[in-house]
């Protein structure tokens, strides 16, 4: 009989047949209370260990790495505290960037150079103005009909508001000192507030009748109670205004009404005469009396103004047009005191008939040398034929004189020549230039005869009195062809 062998199972009670410890297995004896081996307690109030075990991987599971943006979020499981935190942050960015904005804008639209640009801009435009002027007095409000006056004239005087730009920009006040520009005040608490202050005038209107109506810009201000009025106005912005005087003298209603650049507390006449003048310029030319055409001036060079109702801004002119333009003479300003005088109403830089005389016979003295064979091209006074031309010797006028002059000189039937000026006319051209009508005479000296021609020239000339690279006070800058207006034969034995 095969015998198997059977362990039998351990007892950890003490007293049992056989012991053997639980934790351990190994073999002990009735009277022991801790293992021998592995110092196991055998009473059995200490618990069996634990064994560590190893977790089983899970087959094909993927570690994934959070996303960028879980990262900088500081992941999708954020506490409420974490988010409230970020929206709290991010709205004081928010503010922070908005508020820089505000004050980048605010220091630049009301800069000192912006708001005066944009002052001077509304000047000329009409509009915002009451926002751009303060005044230095409380007798002058500050409205868009007491401003109106200071749009009124620079509107229509540019270069007058470019002036009043560039003192204000430089010094902050006009040079009439009528304005001045300054901070006063700030905007919205943390920008400088400028504006352009105006100091008022105070204007006194006079008359010389009982019963003259005086209006300021079509409202009637006063009634003469005397026959040497005057009047004291409130206070005005300086400005254009238009003045008027009306009533009757005898039989005559008569008015005395003008516009006027108020910039002072002066006084301003408004009596009511009449004025008679004789006014000389260039005849046929347009008289203009406050830029309204009365008339044209006759043959003789001479308008008669007669009985014209007086004021005292009262300015004459006189235009000339021609084929080469418009000339404009040099305003007069007609006192009362001019009356039954006369008036001479100038173009500037019109050359005079004896400058004008002595200009071409010298230029012809040149001409006539070169005719008779004389290598020096001067003139008496050592001056060239190229000096008398703004072209020198490129222009074609000079070329077409030496031209001919050579011409007269290999021609042998001709002896000599001799050339003589005249001046025909005088016209005023554009841009202070003249046009001068001339004739000049050729008398050939021929076997037995002379041969004398007449040609008469129109050339533009400017006045170079100012030019140091000119040699003479005036040159020619172009002429017409020539005309031929005489032409005869005189014998010999006639000399």
């Amino acid at each position: 009989m095969h015998l198997s062998h059977f362990a039998a199972p351990a007892d950890n009670q003490p007293g049992g047949q056989s012991h053997f410890c639980p934790n351990c297995g190994h073999s002990l004896s009735a009277s022991d209370t801790f293992c021998p081996n592995c110092g196991y307690q055998l009473d059995g109030s200490q618990a069996a260990p634990v064994q560590p075990t190893t977790p089983t991987p899970t087959t094909n599971q993927t570690t994934t790495k959070p996303s960028l943006r879980e990262r900088l979020r500081g992941g999708k499981n954020q506490s409420p505290a974490s988010k409230k935190n970020r929206r709290k942050w991010t709205s004081i960015g928010v503010v922070v960037l908005l508020l820089i904005i505000f004050f980048v804008w605010g220091f630049h639209h009301y800069s000192r150079q912006v708001t005066l640009d944009r002052a001077i801009t509304d000047i000329q435009k009409g509009q915002n103005m009451t926002n751009d002027f303060t005044s230095s007095s409380p007798d002058l409000k500050i409205t868009k009909s007491s401003l109106l006056p200071i749009n009124r004239y620079y509107s229509a005087h540019a270069g007058d508001l470019s002036s009043l730009k560039d003192q204000l920009a430089a010094s902050g006040r006009s040079d009439n000192g009528n304005f001045s520009f300054r901070t006063n005040g700030r905007h919205m608490l943390f920008f400088p507030k400028y504006q352009i202050i105006v100091s008022p005038v105070y204007p006194t209107v006079t008359t010389n009748h009982t019963g003259n109506k005086i209006t300021l810009d079509n409202k009637q201000i006063a009634t003469a109670t005397s026959d040497n009025y005057s009047k004291r106005l409130s206070a005005l912005a300086p400005g254009q205004y238009h003045l008027k005087a009306s009533g009757k003298i005898g039989k005559h209603n008569l008015v005395n009404s003008g516009d006027y650049h108020i910039t002072s507390s002066k006084s301003y006449d408004l009596d009511l005469t009449t004025i008679s003048a004789n006014l000389n310029t260039v005849p046929g030319s347009d008289i203009y009396l406050n830029g309204k055409k009365i008339g044209t001036v006759d043959n003789s060079g001479t308008y008669k103004l007669k009985d014209e109702p007086w004021s005292s801004d009262m300015s004459v002119s006189a235009h000339y047009t021609s084929s080469a333009g418009k000339a404009v003479s040099n305003a007069v300003q007609l006192q009362k005191n001019d009356d039954g005088n006369n008036i001479d109403l100038k173009f500037p830089n019109l050359i005079s008939n004896s400058d004008a005389d002595d200009f071409y016979s010298n230029l012809f003295e040149t001409v006539q040398a070169v005719a008779n064979g004389n290598d020096d091209e001067t003139d008496d006074n050592g001056d060239d034929m190229s000096d008398f031309f703004s072209e020198g010797s490129t222009g074609s006028f000079y070329n077409q004189l030496q031209k001919m002059a050579s011409g007269y000189y290999d021609d042998d039937d001709i002896y000599g020549t001799e050339m003589t000026t005249s001046i025909a006319a005088i016209k005023p051209g554009p841009n202070g230039t003249s046009v001068v009508t001339f004739d000049v005479e050729y008398d050939f000296e021929l076997e037995d005869t002379h041969h004398i021609q007449t040609l008469r020239y129109t050339a533009n000339m400017k006045d170079t009195s100012h030019d140091n690279s000119a040699n003479l006070s005036y040159e020619i800058t172009s002429v017409s062809g020539s005309t031929t207006i005489k032409d005869t034969h005189r014998d010999k034995d006639d000399d």
